[in-house]
């Protein structure tokens, strides 16, 4: 496992609240779209890791300047390492506003003519050494969104599992909401971090020089969140 099991928990507490505190924010009216959502939502992480007060665990924010050739890709990134290797964690988000519209949230790319999710989920397709994940925010009021998804928090499904769909259907036409609510297994945040942390999802890193995977990355995430367990300065304080 990257994390002993207690840091695990922690770190899990943490993504799950933090979902559940900026979906409240969406529901009320305060995040704009899903650009601001993901900001507020690894900023909240952060705070709330940080907040714990346990000295073996810190989270901090990176900002990307990559050269001007390259386009900025994936939404959020969050980086999960300890003294001697790490794991990088890469999500694409969509707000597709299922309370109010019907079979928004995709559409056709000019150039190429087909969908532009399955364009995204076959790029993503490259990304071996990461895990990479689906995030589908919600706004709906907590236990009224659609019976498949969470109750208090955002949809998450692994890329390869809608890769997997997405390789079946006519990629010239958008994804409709039937297709996106037959997506599965439906996941919570915090059950996409406990399978990464315990290294039964994405490939460790044996380096610590986090950015330089991005290197030659076409596309590359804007903002980036470093999660870091280091185990010299756990006092084992176990409890919360």
């Amino acid at each position: 496992m990257l994390f002993p099991s207690h840091v695990i928990r922690r770190v899990c507490k943490a993504v799950y609240w933090a979902d559940r505190q900026i979906r409240a924010e969406l529901r009320d009216g305060y995040i704009a779209n899903e650009n601001d959502y993901t900001s507020n939502f690894t900023g909240m992480i952060r705070r709330q890791i940080n907040g714990y007060g346990f000295s073996a665990l810190h989270a901090q924010s990176f900002v990307l300047k990559p050269a001007v050739e390259r386009r900025f890709g994936a939404d959020g990134c969050i980086i999960f390492a300890n003294n001697r290797e790490f794991k990088v964690g890469i999500f694409e988000a969509k707000w597709p506003r299922l309370s109010t519209n019907a079979n928004s949230w995709d559409s056709i790319q000019v150039s190429s003519k087909i969908s532009h999710f399955d364009s995204q989920l076959t790029r993503q397709s490259s990304l071996g050494l990461f895990a990479v994940w689906e995030m589908f925010y919600l706004e709906h009021p907590f236990g009224s969104q659609p019976t498949v998804f969470p109750d208090h928090t955002s949809c998450c499904i692994w890329h390869a599992d809608a890769y997997s769909l997405s390789k079946l259907r006519a990629r010239a036409k958008p994804w409709t909401d039937t297709e996106l609510l037959s997506l599965s297994p439906v996941l919570k945040i915090d059950e996409i971090v406990k399978e990464i942390c315990e290294c039964r999802a994405g490939k460790v890193i044996q380096k610590d020089d986090y950015l330089s995977v991005f290197q030659d990355m076409l596309e590359a995430p804007r903002e980036i969140l470093l999660i870091k367990y280091d185990d010299r300065l756990d006092l084992q304080q176990h409890q919360g």
